[in-house]
């Protein structure tokens, strides 16, 4: 059967959720036959099981058994017929990937039927296609590019999970290394932060170099354009009327740069796109554009 759990540590996961139900049916039996025992001695019968008793507590630890089992397959029953559930973004690009069940979602544009296998995303090749009403981000021949690129992954099982699923790789070169790497994006960060309470810490962009720092209420992008702003269910939410260009902004932007920017969050502001979630284990600051097809991700600054 372990041929068929999923990759990382999912297996031991499983195993050791098998081994607890088992010690759980042995140590509830001790009380089941206590309570037998008990009540055969308060009506003066022998306290040695017959066959009927034999019989009745067989019947309750086979039912026990029973409900535990369907625990069991209820809750990692995708561990055997391949189903999975996530949302994987591009570490190193705006690329992202969905997976709902048994359906495969890349970028919004490519949508296929999966299983997986032994850590590997098996793409049933006849369903791959162009979504319908796909992303208008992209040209036809980009969404060809993408197509293309999904079925040269699926035919050669290109698509495989790590590090305890928190990661996806596309492998399109094993023997150079060659290969994209997209990491887990987790729930937002834990309901205690859901309030409305003040957040602070800096953020990075490890491609641009951008920067975001939020100071309790106080938000500034690359020191240059600065806002107040609300954190609420995962969401930085920027005052509109508080956006503004910093007095004594940065001097290494020319004023049409300062522009751009203003006009970036502004726009960011409008559709509600930052959010701070989970990714590998830190709390990152995503800016997401164009209703989440299109993002990039600011990493903690660590001290």
């Amino acid at each position: 059967m372990d041929f068929r759990f999923l990759g990382g540590d999912s297996q031991e996961m499983f195993l050791s959720y098998v081994l607890l139900v088992i010690f759980l049916d042995a140590v509830l039996s001790v009380p089941v036959f206590y309570l037998i025992g008990w009540c055969l001695k308060r009506k003066q019968l022998s306290v040695t099981l017959g066959i009927r008793c034999k019989s009745i507590v067989m019947v309750l630890l086979t039912c026990f058994m029973i409900i535990t089992i369907s625990i069991l397959l209820k809750n990692y029953w995708h561990y055997f017929d391949g189903s999975w559930s996530a949302t994987y973004v591009g570490i190193y690009s705006n690329d992202k990937v969905v997976l709902d069940q048994h359906y495969f979602c890349y970028n919004d544009v490519v949508e296929a039927d999966f299983k997986v296998r032994g850590s590997t995303i098996i793409l049933d090749i006849d369903s791959i296609r162009i979504k319908e009403n796909s992303s208008d981000l992209y040209s036809d021949s980009q969404k060809q590019y993408m197509l293309d690129d999904i079925i040269f992954l699926a035919k050669k099982h290109g698509i495989s999970l790590s590090g305890s699923n928190s990661q996806m790789w596309f492998a399109h070169d094993w023997d150079h290394f060659e290969a994209t790497s997209l990491g887990r994006v987790y729930d937002t960060v834990p309901p205690y932060r859901y309030n409305d309470v003040p957040w602070w810490g800096s953020y990075v962009d490890n491609d641009t170099n951008d920067k975001v720092v939020l100071d309790q209420y106080y938000f500034c992008y690359n020191d240059v354009v600065e806002a107040d702003f609300k954190y609420g269910d995962g969401a930085i939410v920027l005052d509109m009327d508080s956006i503004r260009i910093k007095e004594n902004s940065s001097d290494n932007y020319t004023d049409s740069e300062k522009q751009q920017m203003l006009d970036e969050i502004i726009s960011l502001a409008e559709s509600n796109g930052f959010h701070l979630a989970t990714s590998d284990g830190e709390v990152c600051l995503y800016l997401y554009h164009h209703s989440f097809t299109n993002f990039n991700v600011f990493h903690p600054v660590l001290e």
